[in-house]
Parts: C-alpha cells; structure tokens; sequence
C-alpha cells in the first residue's frame, strides 16, 4: 500500500475531494500538512493492527475519546489531544509528568496517561506499539516486537504548526496557518492579505530591506519555542525587516521534478511566516 492510501485507509480525505471550492492556495497547504503527519498515520496503522489489549477498561467520567477513523486521540481538561506527527515513543516516562487518569484510545481500553502541569501543550499515553519511532535511511518505519510505550499526544493547536519566536513574537508558517474553522490560527482576511504580498514560499533572494536576524535555536518538534530567535521547526536562518514586523522569512531548500522530463530541479528561498498570537505560549 502506497504511502498516500495509508493515509486514505486511515480516514484522511484526498485533498481534491477537500479542496474542491477552496481553490490553489488551500491545497498547497494541506499538501504540506500531509506530509509532516504521514508518519502518525503510519504509526496509528502499527497501533490499530494490534489486537491485544493490555489493559483493563476503566471508568473516565472526565476524559473522553475522539472518533476510531482518524488518528488517535483524547480530551484532557477540556483540550483535545492527537497523537505526535513526530512518532514520539520512548520506553520510559519524561521526567515530570505523572499519571492523571486512564482512556480508551485507538482500540485499546483503559491506557493510563500522564500531564506534565509545566508542559500543558503534551500529554503521553502508556500503550501498545509496534515501532521505536525511528525510520531507517529510506524513511520506512521501524519494526519492533509488540511492546508497552509512552506515546506522546499534543494539543491540537500545537500539533503541526511551525512556529517561530523573534524576540519574543511568535510567527506561523503560511503552510500551516489554518485560517477557517473552528479555531482558526489567523482570519482569513489577514492570511490572503499576507498571501496577496508575499506569496507563501518565495523563491530566490530576499526581499529589498530584509536581512539576516542569524540562525534559529531548534526549540525541538511538537514545542512552543520561547527567546530570542527560536523554531520548533528546525535551525534555519530568519531574515527580517524592521519595517515590516507582521512577517519574517525563514530559508528553505525544496525540489521539484519539471514537466515533461527527467530529474528534479533544485529550488532555494524563503518559507513565509506570518505574526501570531500563540494560543499555549
């Protein structure tokens, strides 16, 4: 089964199917979303295929469990909780977070799990896996025997967002800003404004009156970064431009395989970042 069916088998909606009125822009961004959460799909195809259940049910009268045909998930205090994009399985529990209740989760019944009051944004969930939560060079998932874990989960509005923080302003990636729903990230009307100047991505050099703010301290995946220059995205330069403090560039490598030939195309830039209030900073 191919990556993208995986994806499908898990109650991912094809992105022509969701993008149907919504037009270019929308869809690129879902691409990219696809993308960073096709490991906890392929991570929940592991958990779900296991049949064993290794703990008793137990009553949850305060937490309860998201729908069986997308990826795994739970409510703590009121927040719901997805299971990491990032494959975060670790065989002994972080330091600082301590049991807070028992769920049924992914199939399983009665899966204790564990809050951290200092790190709200996570919660981690002892469970049944079948991987470490590495890949190899080819970025197949790693197998292992049936195994006890904590997985990690994080809060829906952390979980796939890349984040910057300059100088203590936080900034989103336009390909992960969502601005429609429920909880959208930016309105719509400051999204297709920023679109409608900077595109998404740029292509190429900077801007005129953009320069270089240095190299982002990597605050680590699923994290809400805090100082001066930070991503949890990874430790690419930022360049800014103090007449233009609602955007920051972040440099980026992509390829590109051109139409009707062989071979990629290698393509340098900028990932666009746009201000936003951060909901869990």
């Amino acid at each position: 089964m191919s990556k993208d069916r995986v994806i499908d088998s898990l109650g991912r909606i094809d992105d022509d199917m969701i993008q149907g009125v919504e037009g270019l822009r929308r869809k690129k961004r879902l691409a990219k979303k696809k993308r960073v959460a096709l490991a906890a799909c392929l991570c929940l195809l592991v958990v779900f295929a296991i049949p064993a259940v290794f703990f008793q049910p137990a009553e949850s009268p305060n937490d309860t469990i998201a729908p069986s045909d997308g990826p795994s998930s739970l409510v703590v205090n009121g927040n719901k909780y997805l299971i990491s994009s990032y494959l975060a399985v670790s065989d002994e529990l972080p330091d600082g977070f301590v049991h807070a209740g028992e769920a049924d989760i992914g199939g399983f019944k009665g899966c204790l799990y564990f809050i951290n009051p200092d790190m709200p944004e996570w919660v981690y969930v002892y469970q049944e896996v079948m991987t470490d939560g590495t890949v190899d060079a080819t970025g197949t998932l790693n197998r292992t025997d049936p195994h006890n874990a904590y997985v990690r989960y994080v809060d829906i509005r952390l979980r796939g967002k890349d984040i910057v923080c300059y100088n203590g302003e936080y900034y989103i990636s336009m390909w992960s800003a969502e601005p429609s729903g429920d909880s959208p990230d930016v309105s719509n009307e400051y999204f297709d404004t920023m679109e409608g100047i900077y595109g998404i991505r740029i292509e190429g050099d900077a801007p005129d009156g953009f320069v270089s703010a240095g190299i982002a301290e990597f605050s680590g995946h699923d994290t809400i970064p805090r100082g001066a220059l930070t991503s949890n995205e990874g430790a690419y330069e930022v360049y800014v431009n103090p007449n233009e403090p609602d955007v920051i560039l972040v440099s980026t490598q992509w390829h590109t395989a051109p139409v009707g030939e062989n071979g990629e195309k290698d393509h340098s830039g900028f990932n666009v970042y746009i201000r936003y209030n951060c909901p869990l900073a």
